[in-house]
């Protein structure tokens, strides 16, 4: 009986999950699985012999007629006081049964007493008790569970454990609901959020569905056809994802992101992957049900509190730490479109907007047009938010959960919601941009200087920072567009400062920022800020030192913006060296370069005598056999570290490796000083990526009596570590590997898997430099990447004088300066070393 009834039921299950494939039905789907497991668990019941003084009471998502390809039945077996043995043991060979046909169960066994204890205990029991179903037994018991149940629930108890719940959910997931991999079920905008308010609603018996919820007028009709939808197209997605991964699988992860496109008919276009095209349907609807979980949270609130009107035309009231607006209110509120959140700005201890507000706004959002965009009394008032001394960055974000910002800037909706899958960013670019502006803002906190005191010093001297404002909010506006973004920002930029009639210096600088967003980041990270020419270049780049700061704050707040794993000390410490560097040469443009560089020298050699009693007499011998290019690749700090390592030692034949902390707190430097010799660039690589040490920017020089000095920066996990022991290990052991013969190894491709699953493509970029080439590679992540470069870098015959490596998250951008051991390098043998990169490593180049 038992296989007849398991191959029945797999046999109706297996045609069940072939409609839904076909015609996605999404409620008949899980309400019939359901229905499938009760007719089982029926006829399991009755062969057991279970009598009907018992109750078996299906609770949770199997309770509400909810039944997930792979998710648990959870049921309540209810019984009277004192159970029998025999009844206990038929009990026990029913929930047998049911394991044995493959069943997930989960089941507990309780009288009445028992199960209203257990509901007062704990939130989870008490909300699985407000979903529950007879599926067989006693009604009698099941009634008056139910009604022992409303009897017992304090309504505003209920109420608080449930908010606190969910805070406690959204902070598990960061408290964003733009993750790359998020749950569909528990994430912020999930289906979680949208059964929080079934839950709260049927506390108060108000409904225990959105039908109800409709008839009994908590929402009203537009509501329940923004929430339906939305509801259906998560609730599609999750099915589906438990059938793509064969198992309880809730996170839209990057193994199956390209197959829920696929079975969506979602397909690669011009500008988004199907992956991304996805994702922002899916974004859309998080959107939505986060602001609607809001209202209707805060509508079923069954605490009252007192009212305090504002000094305003419209009724607009104070209630608790919210702004309200009078229910009964129908005027034409689009005259009033950004009156709420100047409110917002000028009450200190106002965290939000009330119900009926949100609903206003959003509803109102619809109505916003050209004529409305271009209407001088309501662009002051957008411009009073972002001039307002408090709560810009909380402003910006109420008026984009409520879908004003993208109707007020059109150009910025388009972006609403939109993944990148650049292996760096983990962000849509909406909530990446309002990331962007809140770090920002933390520059001009008092209590946060210590993040970074140079950059809360600039800003607090910054006469107009609601331009760094509009800056970021325009900087990855033209993503998604096909064609470099900045340039398309900037002309987005440039139509929006018309429009708002900003005068030409205010337009010039906002548009140059959007255009330039990246350029203090590539100059630091791929160039040799060391060397004096570099500033130069940087310097005539920006022109004027407000621009400079303005660029430095923006290109900090940017990387911090996009991934906790992309900002470090060491980009931190990078740019600011370059803006230190370059403010300086902008406060004398005369200086020459040479004199920059006797400078350098006399800066040094004063440190050395009066910090080591060095005379400069005894480094002359030191310094004439570097060579003058020396002093142009390195600064006064690495000079004056070599000097106190290499002053004895300068000519011995033997290698020489010495450590230290890097300044500022950067990682470690290691210096390399050897007879020029074959492989030690790859052999250094190849040792680092052994021990797991991320090399993040290498110098290689060779001197005029044929020694390698070279130096790598490099980063270490500093938790639980003796430096000390560090130090001696590296030198010791790098000495080793560096005079011992080369044996290349084979590494193999371990990137991360939303590389492998969105087939992030590589690129590589080269510009010729006189007699050397500038090459970079950008790709994927993975162990030993610097040495397979270098390998194939080394193979061609070519020497690297300079590497700097740039770790994005899961993506890299390796940076080489090339020349030939061999006389000229030529382009034939660039596209050389283009291909063999593509063929050794197994990657897609796109040149």
């Amino acid at each position: 009986m038992i296989k007849n009834l398991k191959k029945k039921y797999d046999l109706k299950v297996a045609k069940l999950k072939k409609g839904f494939l076909k015609n996605h039905n999404n409620k008949f789907f899980l309400k019939t699985h359901a229905h499938l497991v009760d007719t089982l668990l029926r006829e399991l019941w009755c062969h057991v012999g279970l009598d009907h003084e018992v109750s078996l009471i299906g609770v949770g998502g199997y309770g509400r007629e909810e039944l997930y390809p792979f998710s648990d039945v959870d049921i309540l077996v209810l019984h009277k006081d004192n159970m029998q043995k025999t009844a206990i043991e038929k009990v026990t060979k029913f929930i047998t049964l049911c394991w044995d046909l493959g069943l997930k169960i989960g089941h507990s066994t309780r009288d009445l007493n028992q199960t209203i204890d257990e509901f007062e205990k704990d939130i989870r029991t008490a909300t699985n008790l407000l979903e529950t179903r007879l599926i067989i037994g006693s009604s009698i018991l099941y009634e008056n569970l139910r009604e022992a149940i409303f009897k017992q629930i304090n309504v505003s108890s209920f109420y608080e454990k449930k908010l606190n719940e969910q805070s406690i959910r959204h902070k598990k997931y960061r408290s964003s609901a733009y993750q790359l991999e998020p749950n569909v079920k528990e994430s912020p905008g999930g289906l979680r959020d949208l059964h929080n308010v079934l839950w709260i609603a049927a506390s108060q018996k108000k409904g225990s569905n959105f039908k109800d919820l409709l008839e009994n007028k908590v929402i009203n009709e537009d509501e329940y056809n923004k929430v339906t939808f939305h509801l259906t197209r998560v609730t599609k997605r999750r099915i589906l994802l438990h059938f793509l991964a064969n198992s309880v699988e809730d996170r839209l992860i990057f193994d199956l992101q390209n197959k829920l496109a696929s079975h969506l008919g979602y397909n690669n276009n011009s500008r988004l992957r199907a992956s991304e095209l996805v994702m922002k349907s899916y974004y859309k609807s998080v959107n939505y049900i986060i602001l609607f979980n809001e209202i209707i949270i805060k509508r079923l609130n069954p605490k009252t509190t007192s009212k305090v009107y504002l000094d305003h035309p419209l009724p607009f009231f104070i209630s608790g730490d919210i702004i309200e607006i009078e229910k009964e209110y129908k005027g034409e509120f689009v005259d009033h479109l950004f009156d709420p959140f100047l409110l917002f700005q000028t009450h200190q201890n106002i965290s939000g907007f009330g119900p009926n507000l949100l609903g206003l706004l959003d509803s109102t959002s619809r109505k916003i047009n050209q004529n409305i965009r271009a209407n001088d009394k309501l662009q002051k008032k957008f411009l009073q938010i972002f001039t307002a001394k408090n709560k810009v960055n909380r402003a910006l974000r109420l008026l984009n959960k409520t879908n004003i910002l993208g109707k007020f800037i059109p150009a910025f909706g388009k972006v609403v919601a939109q993944m990148q899958h650049d292996l760096f960013h983990i962000y849509t670019v909406d909530e990446h941009t309002l990331n962007v502006i809140e770090n920002i803002r933390r520059y001009s906190k008092e209590k946060l200087k210590h993040e970074f005191p140079d950059c809360h010093d600039i800003f607090k001297s910054f006469t107009k920072p609601y331009l760094l404002y509009f800056a970021a909010l325009f900087h990855d506006i033209g993503k998604g567009r096909g064609g470099d973004h900045s340039l398309i920002g900037e002309k987005i930029a440039i139509k929006f400062c018309r429009m708002m009639n900003f005068d030409k210096e205010e337009s010039n600088l906002i548009t140059w920022l959007v255009r330039s967003h990246l350029t203090m980041s590539q100059v630091a990270q791929k160039k040799d800020i060391s060397n004096p020419q570099t500033i130069k270049e940087f310097a005539y780049f920006v022109k004027t030192k407000i621009r400079l700061q303005a660029l430095y704050l923006l290109t900090g707040a940017d990387i911090r913006g996009t991934s906790p794993a992309v900002w470090n000390q060491w980009k931190a410490t990078l740019l600011k060296d370059l803006f230190n560097q370059t403010s300086n040469y902008l406060d004398d443009q005369l200086k020459d370069i040479h004199e920059i560089i006797t400078i350098r020298k006399n800066n040094v050699l004063s440190r050395l005598g009066n910090t080591y009693s060095i005379s400069s007499s005894e480094v002359e011998l030191l310094w004439n056999s570097l060579g003058a290019d020396y002093f142009y690749r390195f600064n006064e700090n690495d000079i004056l570290w070599h000097s106190r390592v290499l002053l004895k030692k300068f000519h011995s034949k033997e290698t020489i490796v010495s450590t230290r902390h890097a300044p500022d707190g950067n990682g470690i430097e290691v210096l390399i000083f050897r007879k020029d010799s074959e492989n030690i660039f790859i052999k250094a690589s190849q040792y680092f990526a052994n021990n797991n040490f991320d090399v993040m920017e290498a110098k290689i020089y060779t001197t005029h009596d044929g020694y390698a000095l070279d130096v790598f920066n490099v980063l270490v996990d500093g938790n639980n570590i003796s430096f000390k022991h560090l130090f001696n290990f590296i030198e010791k052991s790098l000495t080793e590997t560096l005079n011992s013969e080369f044996k290349p190894i084979t590494i193999s491709d371990n990137q991360s898997r939303q590389a492998k699953f969105h087939k992030i493509e590589s690129s590589i970029v080269f510009k010729k430099l006189n007699k050397e080439y500038e090459f970079t590679v950008s790709t994927a992540a993975r162990e030993g990447l610097l040495f397979q470069l270098s390998n194939a870098i080394n193979n061609l015959d070519l020497s690297i004088t300079h590497a700097k490596i740039n770790t994005l998250g899961h993506r890299v951008e390796n940076s080489f300066i090339l020349k030939s051991k061999k006389g000229p390098l030529s382009l034939k043998i660039i596209n050389q070393l283009s291909n063999n990169i593509q063929r050794d490593l197994g990657i897609s180049i796109a040149t």
